[in-house]
Parts: structure tokens; sequence; C-alpha cells
């Protein structure tokens, strides 16, 4: 099965690169895509940079070039919900833009507000990685540092993580007709603190989400889907 893999930052990459077989480095447009073996699956990965706007440029040239058959985007991100801790992993059941209007979403193309995890997708990942929490996870241009950015964004989303890629993905996969999926380790909370808890976290917890995603699809059922 062809997986596209893409990671906001190299550190969420780091780990998944130093298991898998690397058969070539393809440079294009000002980046550089791995094309990796690892357990009878061929997966596609790219780290796009920081932003919604990095996100889906990358991946809608994962999409054109290499046809993959679905797309995760791993990484980090932080925790909304009550009673997540640092170092837990969310996957995401959906997926919104919290720095823009609902009703602009809705009223506008494509006209939704939330974009939904594929069901089979979002059962075989949830059914067959340790220990992770499913949730909404949302997106925005800016990185989520204060209480009240945080209990904002909650009460308009009841979303369970945020980060800055997510929903820019989803809402390519979504206009490409693909299935995706977000994987995302708590680094941090979103609150005051947040910012010293991303630094202290952000290796320890990426490596995690990448060492439970690649477990994961080296099960069988996954390739069959």
């Amino acid at each position: 099965m062809k997986i596209g893999v893409v990671t906001a930052m190299p550190i969420e990459l780091a780990y998944i690169l130093e298991q898998v077989t690397v058969k070539e480095e393809i440079k294009m447009n000002r980046n550089t895509f791995y094309v990796a073996e690892y357990e009878g699956n061929e997966l596609v990965m790219v780290t796009s940079g920081v932003s919604k706007t990095n996100a889906v440029t990358y991946t809608q040239m994962l999409i054109d070039h290499f046809k993959p058959a679905c797309v995760f985007n791993l990484g980090i991100a932080g925790g909304l919900k009550q009673g997540l801790k640092t170092a837990d992993i969310v996957v995401g059941e959906f997926y919104s833009h919290h720095d823009v209007k609902i009703n602009q979403m809705e009223e506008l193309f494509p006209y939704i507000s939330k974009f939904e995890t594929n069901e089979l997708l979002l059962n075989f990942v949830s059914e067959n990685m340790e220990e992770v929490i499913k949730g909404g996870i949302v997106s925005g241009e800016h990185f989520v540092e204060s209480n009240e950015q945080r209990d904002q964004i909650i009460r308009d989303f009841g979303a369970s993580a945020v980060d800055m890629e997510s929903s820019a993905i989803a809402h390519c996969c979504y206009i490409n007709q693909l299935p995706f999926m977000a994987i995302r380790g708590i680094s941090d909370l979103a609150d005051d603190s947040a910012k010293d808890t991303y630094d202290f976290n952000e290796k320890v917890v990426s490596d995690k989400v990448g060492k439970s995603f690649l477990k994961m699809i080296a099960l069988k059922q996954l390739k069959s889907e």
C-alpha cells in the first residue's frame, strides 16, 4: 500500500527516517520527498514546514506526483480536552480551521466546517494503535499559548487538540477524495506555559508518535484497506 506522510517539522519525521529503508530522495519545489519501504508498504514522506499554507502546498504535490492511497499527518499538538496529558496521542475524528469563522466555511466552497476522518481508517487506527484518544483537531496560523485562546477554541469547536497544519491537509484530502488522518502527540496544553512545555517535550513526543505509527502500519490489515 502506498501511504503519504506529511509532517510540519524535521523532528516529527526523524524517528521514521531512522527506521525505514529510504529508496529515493526526490528534490521538488524547494523541498525533498522521501520514498521508502517498510513492512510491505511504500511510504512517501515530506516535511512541509510549519503553517497551513506550507502543509497544503506540499500535500497537493504529494498527491499529484505520487498518488498515495491515503495520507497521514504526524506530529505534535497542544492538548485541549480536559484530562489530556503530555505524551498522550490523539487520533483525529474531525478537523476544522479555528482561525476561520464557521459560517464563512459553510457558506463558501467547499461548504463544510468540519472534515471528518474516513470511518474505516479511524476504526482501524484507533483499534490498532496503543493508548490513543479519539477527538477533533483544529488548526490555525499561530501557536496557541494562552489560557484565554485555548478556552475560546474549546468553546467554539469542542476539539481535543490544536496544531497549525491538520485542518489544511484534511481540507486538501477532502477535495481530492482521499482518506486522511492526523495522529498527534500532545507536547503541551496550549496554555500560558505552552512554550516551555513544548520545548521540553517535542523530541520525545515526536518519536513516540513515529514509533506508534510504524507499529500500526506493519499490521497486515492496513495493506488490504
